[in-house]
């Protein structure tokens, strides 16, 4: 059975520095989300676009993962 979407967030985020403090942590915390895992996720996935600002659409379930 899949997911139960709770919401979308937009964001610009600079490739391989994702980092707990705004516009990170205050969009995502107020959500319920893990800051440091999405972090954590973002930033390995991203590596390679160091530097680069990204435009993100982060879409998290009502389980709270995204």
């Amino acid at each position: 059975m899949a997911k139960e979407i709770a919401g979308q967030i937009k964001l610009q985020i600079k490739g391989g520095a994702a980092n707990p403090s705004p516009p990170v942590g205050p969009a995502l915390g107020s959500k319920g989300i893990n800051i440091m895992e999405f972090c954590k996720q973002f930033n390995a996935r991203t590596q390679d676009k160091a530097g680069k600002v990204l435009p993100v659409v982060i879409t998290y379930y009502a389980d709270k993962t995204f």
